[in-house]
């Protein structure tokens, strides 16, 4: 005769076992659809831009390019690497004008901590800092970025649909990569960076 503890333990294991075989696929939620554009590791070097149409509606949503700005005050010039959004898209802000650099399986969600979805929005990816009487020097959330991602936003109809353009900065070649990007078909629905 099995213990009273061992005769407990095979039904729980069983009534396990069979829940698990039991479940419905539909229990299961899935990842919404993603529409993928291949950016063709696009560059930005000084002087240069480059526009993106996430949802390839013919018409430019996001751009990417660079600004010199002089800067008497602290005696120094800093040169730029911008994303800006337009009307009818959205970019990550905080109170610096940054916006989270991502890894793949990352959580975009239409809340962010720290951060707002802002339409016509421009933030500073990373600068190259130039000062008077100094050495040269690399600032920004996104100066040492490989294959990480920008998460976007795009609006239709009142609704949002999330998405991520995935990005590279080289410091010695002074360029940003545009690789790969990516909108949900879905709308109002999470969803994670990457591929």
């Amino acid at each position: 005769m099995l213990p009273l503890f061992k005769m407990l333990i095979i039904p729980f294991w069983a009534m396990t076992f069979l829940a698990i075989a039991c479940s419905k696929p539909n229990d299961v939620i899935a990842e919404p659809v993603m529409q993928y554009s291949d950016l063709q590791d696009a560059e930005v070097k000084p002087g240069q831009h480059q526009h993106i149409d996430i949802d390839s509606n013919g018409s430019t949503d996001f751009t990417f390019h660079t600004l010199l700005v002089g800067d008497p005050l602290l005696q120094r010039d800093r040169l730029q690497y911008l994303a800006a959004s337009k009307i009818g898209t959205n970019l990550l802000n905080n109170t610096f004008d940054e916006s989270p650099r991502l890894i793949k399986g990352d959580r975009i969600g239409l809340q962010h901590e720290g951060f707002t979805w802002y339409e016509l929005s421009s933030i500073m990816l990373a600068e190259k800092l130039i000062p008077l009487h100094e050495d040269i020097y690399w600032d920004g959330i996104w100066k040492a970025a490989k294959h990480h991602f920008l998460p976007v936003e795009v609006m239709k109809d009142g609704h949002a649909f999330l998405g991520w353009i995935e990005l590279s900065f080289d410091k010695t070649a002074e360029k940003l990569i545009l690789h790969k990007a990516a909108i949900s078909t879905k709308a109002d629905t999470e969803i994670k960076a990457g591929y």
